[in-house]
């Protein structure tokens, strides 16, 4: 990534680091890892937090169709950067915890997976479900929804988790990131499974 998106993200993050999720772009190994479920999934990939378009370039060089693609960002700044690196018809300006309204107005009937930088550990547990639940209600039932986090546990806690009818398991580590990173799959509680 640019420079200038390290120096953009940089800025924003210094400004509201809790609704910032990252003082800096993801990286290489951040964004194999993030992309390892959906790229293999048949049917829409949603993209939570996508800030200056890392995980969706990533997604788009390992061959997912822009038609199969919705980039979703909340901050006007970062949504106009994607913008310019992926188009608009791929970036969409969005809260993530209003997803059936954004849904419905892209067309989206279903999805096969979602993928997201989102800073969810910050986020009340009301809008915690919201975004989960957002999502899932439009998920097949085999969607994986994957959460980056730099701490060593679920940013949504287990225990949440399980209330609401969802699981949670770690799907990799990420080693060579600085911190190093643990990426988390999400499912519904009755169709959990091991990749």
């Amino acid at each position: 990534m640019p420079a200038s998106d390290a120096r953009l993200l940089m800025r924003l993050w210094l400004r509201a680091p809790l609704t910032i999720a990252t003082a800096a772009p993801s990286g290489r190994a951040v964004c194999a890892a993030l992309i390892t479920d959906a790229r293999a999934a048949d049917g829409i990939i949603v993209e939570l937090g996508a800030g200056t378009g890392p995980v969706t370039t990533a997604l788009l060089a390992a061959g997912v169709a822009p038609e199969r693609l919705l980039a979703v960002e909340a901050n006007p700044t970062l949504h106009a950067r994607l913008c310019e690196r992926v188009g608009t018809r791929l970036a969409a300006l969005h809260d993530a915890t209003d997803l059936p309204a954004l849904f419905a107005d892209r067309g989206v009937q279903r999805v096969a997976a979602i993928v997201s930088t989102l800073p969810i550990l910050n986020f009340a547990p009301t809008a915690q479900r919201a975004v989960l639940d957002g999502c899932f209600a439009q998920a097949d039932p085999e969607a994986s929804f994957t959460q980056i986090t730099y701490l060593p546990g679920s940013p949504v806690p287990r225990a949440r988790l399980a209330a609401w009818g969802y699981r949670a398991e770690v799907a990799r580590f990420i080693w060579r990131n600085l911190p190093p990173a643990t990426i988390w799959r999400y499912s519904r509680a009755e169709n959990a499974h091991t990749r």
